[in-house]
């Protein structure tokens, strides 16, 4: 799967082998050796995926993901040398799709990169997946295109991983997806670290869906099990 992307590396010898394994794939790859100039390069021309370094000069690569968060939802995959569970999981919370701690294997990176862009660009193949409609239409998810809108009025889009993981619960409404089950969703290894990914997409959704009507959505702890999706009721008069 051909994809333009962006590679945001400050050494130059790893910059430069990361062209290579992804070109190899296939890929039209733009890098860049620090923050200012990956945005500069971003909005020159949009891309599909950013690989980005957090450690950078200048402008850090927090900064720079904070900014793509501000202006879109492209697909953000961290490498960092910054490997404790703490860190990876602030990087995931900040909005990046994926955190692969350096020192990493190449092979280990284009293969996240394609599962990557699989779950945000499979929907370009065949039938689009249907419109889910969840509460008597007071939630509606478009799967393709992530966007979600609640009946009070808000409306927006979900990064990848969110969008995928609030798929799988919607689909199913009331009942438990396990823990298992949407790590498979959301496509990570199943190790103790990435079991947390679920948790942080669990609460970047329950800040996003908080509608505005004053009926929160509710995607609810199944001890031992999983979530389920579930509507609170309105209260009585």
């Amino acid at each position: 799967m051909k994809a333009r992307i962006l590679v945001v590396e400050d050494e130059p010898q790893l910059r430069a082998l990361l062209r290579l394994y992804l070109e190899r794939e296939g890929h039209l790859v733009t890098d860049a050796g620090d923050g200012l100039t990956a945005l500069a390069a971003f909005d020159a021309e949009p891309c599909d995926l950013v690989i980005l370094d957090l450690m950078l000069p200048g402008m850090s690569g927090e900064m720079v993901l904070e900014t793509l968060r501000a202006d879109g939802d492209v697909p953000v995959l961290i490498t960092s040398a910054k490997r404790s569970d703490a860190e990876r999981i602030a990087g995931l919370r900040a909005g990046a799709d994926d955190y692969l701690p350096k020192p990493f294997n190449p092979h280990e990176l284009t293969a996240r990169v394609a599962a990557i862009l699989r779950r945000t660009r499979g929907a370009d193949a065949g039938e689009p997946p249907p419109i889910l409609s969840f509460d008597g239409g007071r939630l509606v998810l478009d799967p393709g295109s992530r966007r979600y809108a609640l009946a009070g009025g808000m409306s927006g889009r979900l990064t990848p991983g969110e969008g995928a993981l609030l798929s799988a619960l919607a689909a199913r409404p009331g009942a438990v997806v396990s823990r298992q089950q949407l790590l498979g969703v959301v496509a990570r290894r199943p190790d103790e670290v990435y079991e947390r990914v679920v948790d942080v997409h669990v609460a970047n959704l329950r800040r996003k869906l908080d509608d505005d009507a004053g009926k929160p959505w509710l995607i609810e702890t199944v001890p031992a099990s999983g979530y389920r999706l579930v509507a609170v009721p309105d209260p009585q008069p």
